[in-house]
């Protein structure tokens, strides 16, 4: 984990993917609205650099925000622009229970995911989870894909939306709403190269002709924003 403590990854991700604070808020927003949550205090587990809940802090003052990351380069960018309804802590987790825990980005990275899971359980009874599906069609035949994603964004578990859905069910936690997010279409980056065009042309095609599932498997680039009770 050292590469989130020593710098390395401030530096490999400058920002801290703030940029798409926003655009990840759309969608924690939209997961809440379904699941008909109406949370007093939220917990964001590994927050990073704090941009969603400092959005969304900033436009609900009643709503008390935690935010904890094992980084303190994450957490000096955090508390740089947080609100007076916003906590941050260099620690792995906070103290106390939440109406709503996130974890946005973060299943992925951890090295023992089964123990983080249980003890995201423990700090709030209804949980806001979003985890790239980076296992697809295109990394089986480009299998160089996913070392690419550990070392640039040290993502070190793979999941497809069946086997995370699995998971945790296997667990005993009910999945109470889930969508496909894919930055690469909602938020297109400016491409120059025809190579690159052809193959934003590939994935618009799938993202609008294909049921979701299926373009997530044969094109790749989708996540998957769940909202879930676990089991008590």
């Amino acid at each position: 984990m050292s590469r989130y403590t020593d710098g390395n990854y401030l530096l490999q991700n400058p920002g801290w993917h703030a940029q798409d604070a926003r655009w990840k808020l759309a969608h924690v927003l939209r997961a809440v609205k379904a699941a008909r949550l109406s949370p007093h205090s939220v917990l964001d587990a590994g927050c990073g650099a704090g941009a969603l809940i400092n959005h969304w802090a900033r436009h609900n003052p009643e709503i008390r925000f935690t935010g904890c990351d094992i980084s303190p380069q994450a957490i000096s960018l955090a508390k740089q622009h947080a609100p007076e309804n916003v906590n941050f802590l260099c620690e792995a987790w906070a103290d106390g229970t939440f109406d709503l825990a996130l974890a946005i980005d973060v299943v992925e990275h951890v090295p023992d995911m089964e123990r983080f899971l249980s003890e995201l359980a423990q700090k709030a009874p209804v949980l806001i989870l979003h985890v790239p599906l980076d296992l697809s069609f295109r990394t089986l035949i480009k299998p160089e894909i996913l070392e690419e994603e550990y070392q640039t964004v040290g993502h070190i578990h793979f999941f497809t939306a069946r086997y995370l859905k699995r998971l945790l069910k296997k667990r005993g936690w009910q999945i109470l709403h889930a969508h496909y997010t894919n930055k690469y279409v909602e938020r297109p980056p400016q491409l120059t190269g025809l190579k690159s065009r052809i193959g934003m042309c590939i994935r618009l095609l799938a993202h609008y002709l294909l049921p979701k599932s299926w373009a997530a498997f044969w094109v790749g680039g989708y996540s998957l924003m769940l909202a879930v009770k676990p089991k008590r």
